[in-house]
């Protein structure tokens, strides 16, 4: 009768029940700290990628085009602005060469306010320049003294920064027409490949650390290793990329010397996360296929393997995640900060999303920084897709053994 007794007054331990309290809510405040400051970082950035500008036109157009008028017809007003007869505009237009050199110098953007009224198309040249930029409030407060002191050749625009051709604008210098274009498809590049030799490797590593070579000296080696470089700083793998690919194997500062780099520093990652996907299989599975006739390869890639891949995948998402925001191993490997072309193949020239960023931070000009702002946002969005993508796979795919 006592020991029962004892054990539920000890159960109900006021001091205990206070530190338990305690330890919890210190736990909590952290977390809600660290989401109070991730969601004031982006509604800053989603704040910044908004201004209000006061843009001259000396060469090009100041005028604005209603809600439904074709692209095409509004470069072709600029063109004529600009002195060309109409058969020469319509003769550039219908000339994909042409008319593509014209894109690279010239914005057409639907602006979600002007100064001849909501929602109005809005043509900005590469020789366009910026009377006035003010933040989105400050702008609105001050939108209609703006609008009463244009002068000849001014337009008042609200700009938003994050638009329908900035993923497949060109970089240039004038920050009122650059654009992410060439660093979205350095980035697919670069990850693609990176991931092709990865992949391969991390799960093939995986797979042999697990399934084959379980207990021994060379296991332990090999998982210790493993583990340290998973927590390797990633410059320390620029280092390594600039040292061996770039001048010792002699690719230069290339996309496959980039992918190259990016892979080292994936493959941990890759292995670690296989290793945990293929452990959680039950050994029973094992054993009842063994027990079927099947050999040790038909046990690993008929039933381990696929059994494991939800997790495999998982692992291998998230490690695209981090990859696609590495920049330091990139800068050390060559990636250029200006890049005027899309890659055309694993020798050629690049730049990825967060160099791109890095320029555009360390302009001069301020509007680079809203600029910047919308490649940032760009970023989170890839990312929030990929972490959204794993989270759906872990959920759908998840087994209960």
């Amino acid at each position: 009768m006592s020991e029962p007794l004892l054990s539920k007054t000890q159960g109900s331990d006021p001091w205990k029940a206070r530190i338990d309290r305690v330890f919890a809510r210190a736990l909590v405040l952290p977390l809600f700290l660290a989401l109070a400051l991730l969601s004031w970082l982006l509604l800053d950035t989603l704040y910044r990628s908004f201004s209000v500008q006061v843009v001259r036109s000396d060469v090009g157009l100041s005028q604005t085009f209603p809600l439904g008028t074709a692209w095409q017809e509004a470069l072709r007003a600029a063109l004529l602005q600009e002195g060309y007869t109409e058969e020469e505009a319509e003769a550039m237009l219908k000339d994909p060469k042409e008319l593509r050199a014209l894109l690279n110098q010239n914005r057409v953007e639907l602006m979600w306010n002007t100064h001849e009224g909501p929602l109005r198309y809005v043509v900005t040249g590469s020789y366009d320049e910026r009377v006035l930029d003010l933040p989105l409030l400050q702008g609105l407060r001050r939108w209609e003294e703006l609008k009463a002191g244009l002068g000849e050749g001014e337009r008042l625009v609200l700009n938003p920064w994050l638009d329908q051709t900035f993923l497949t604008r060109f970089p240039s210098r004038n920050p009122l027409i650059a654009g992410i274009g060439v660093a979205v498809a350095g980035t697919v590049w670069v990850l693609t490949l990176a991931l092709l030799i990865a992949i391969p490797v991390g799960v093939g590593t995986a797979i042999l650390l697990e399934e084959y070579l379980r207990e021994g000296r060379l296991n332990r080696i090999l998982e210790v290793n493993l583990r340290n470089l998973a927590g390797v700083p990633s410059i320390v793998y620029g280092l390594l990329g600039l040292a061996f690919f770039v001048r010792e194997m002699g690719l230069g500062p290339t996309v496959l010397a980039a992918a190259l780099t990016l892979a080292l520093l994936g493959i941990p990652v890759i292995t670690v996360t296989a290793r945990e996907a293929l452990r959680a299989v039950p050994e029973s599975q094992r054993q009842a296929a063994f027990a079927l006739g099947a050999t040790r390869r038909q046990v690993v890639f008929r039933v381990v393997l696929p059994a494991a891949l939800p997790g495999v995948v998982t692992g291998v998402i998230l490690s695209a995640a981090r990859l696609i925001g590495e920049a330091a191993p990139l800068l050390l490997v060559g990636a250029a900060a200006y890049v005027p072309f899309y890659p055309s193949g694993p020798l050629s020239e690049y730049t990825v999303i967060p160099v791109q960023i890095y320029l555009w931070v360390s302009q001069p000009q301020p509007e680079f920084a809203r600029v910047a702002a919308a490649g940032i946002l760009v970023m989170l969005l890839v990312l929030s897709g990929l972490y959204l993508a794993a989270l759906y796979l872990r959920n759908r795919f998840r087994r209960e053994w």
